[in-house]
């Protein structure tokens, strides 16, 4: 198997999944801290909306085609994702 065929996506594209996750786990956070200073602002209904309609879906399915990768695929584009994302 070549590595192009276990990383789960086209050539020249394995660090957008990385990235996108790493976005949507940061404003996962941001979402979660404004739950727990303002759970029923309509700032916070509005930001979980807008994360539902424009990020949710596509960080979902790269989550399933992060899943979908072996182990050692994963380590090794996580410790890739690590260094461009620092």
């Amino acid at each position: 198997m070549t590595a192009a065929a276990d990383n789960g996506v086209g050539a020249g594209a394995p660090e957008a999944d990385e990235v996108l996750l790493v976005r949507a786990r940061r404003r996962l956070r941001e979402l979660a801290a404004q739950l727990e200073i303002a759970p029923f602002s309509p700032d916070t209904t509005a930001a979980l909306r807008a994360y539902l309609d424009e990020d949710a879906a596509p960080a979902g399915a790269a989550f399933a085609r992060w899943c979908a990768l072996s182990p050692k695929v994963r380590s090794q584009r996580a410790a890739s994702a690590g260094e461009v994302l620092s």
